[in-house]
């Protein structure tokens, strides 16, 4: 663990680790200071690695096992536990605030992305802290989310593959209030467009609560934005945060990130 540091991006959220080349291996205890990095910061900030796809599914596994994302059409070709994130092959930018792949019933623990193609502005992505977020609701709101379900799927976009849809989109419902396996706290948890409605809600006043609660939620302090650098790697804790894409960058110039998810645990409250 000689030379690892972790200097913390803000006082709500994110952290920096320098002092470490993911593309090597690493012992059990640098491997455990990440992890525990992760829970802690809920995001954290990688600068300066360089991959092969074998050394990325490696660095990956310091938090968890890779799981298989459902967008097949955007894995990439021979590795296919990397997902492409890339406006030309149709992709648009994920600008919704969500936290990925709520429709397993292992949702990832963590989200790692790496900057391979950068565009000269613009195309951020941005992660918030939903502990800060519940803390910061009425306390009467918090007890009532306690006791609330979402009922998720996949969000079938158009060019969603019918094999994806038929192995991932069965319901799987899980509380909108979740305790963090290794930290212990408890922070916001859905996806607005994964779930189908919120139990004992119609599918449209889910909608109009989920959007409201965001509304109220996320605010800047909670925030922390990754402006991308090439070989830059942001790891997201799936667990306690969302996140979101910025599609304010020249549709002309490159935007690649290579996506893992690492599987996590059952959602639980506690």
């Amino acid at each position: 663990m000689a030379g690892l540091t972790i200097t913390p991006l803000s006082p709500s959220i994110g952290a920096e680790i320098s002092g470490v080349d993911l593309s090597r291996p690493l012992d059990a205890e640098t491997r455990s200071a990440i992890a525990t990095a992760l829970g802690d910061h809920l995001a954290l900030v990688f600068h300066d690695q360089s991959f092969t796809p074998d050394q990325y599914l490696e660095a990956a596994s310091i938090f968890g096992p890779p799981m298989r994302q459902h967008y097949s059409q955007h894995n990439m070709p021979e590795y296919p536990d990397i997902g492409l994130v890339w406006h030309r092959n149709g992709q648009a930018p994920a600008e919704m605030w969500h936290t990925d792949h709520t429709n397993r019933i292992r949702p990832p623990a963590a989200t790692m992305l790496y900057g391979v193609e950068i565009p000269s502005a613009g195309g951020g992505t941005s992660v918030a802290n939903m502990r800060a977020a519940l803390g910061a609701l009425p306390a009467e709101e918090q007890v009532r989310l306690h006791t609330l379900k979402t009922v998720n799927g996949l969000d079938n976009k158009s060019d969603t593959r019918p094999e994806d849809l038929e192995a991932y989109d069965k319901p799987i419902v899980h509380p909108m209030v979740r305790t963090h396996a290794l930290h212990g706290s408890k922070a916001v948890y859905f996806h607005i467009t994964k779930t189908k409605y919120i139990e004992g809600m119609t599918p449209e006043d889910s909608k109009a609560y989920m959007n409201d609660l965001l509304e109220r939620m996320i605010r800047p302090d909670i925030v922390y934005h990754h402006q991308w650098r090439k070989g830059d790697v942001l790891v997201i804790d799936d667990r306690a945060t969302m996140h979101r894409a910025h599609g304010d960058y020249d549709r002309s110039q490159a935007r690649v990130l290579w996506r893992i998810i690492a599987e996590g645990d059952r959602p639980v409250l506690i």
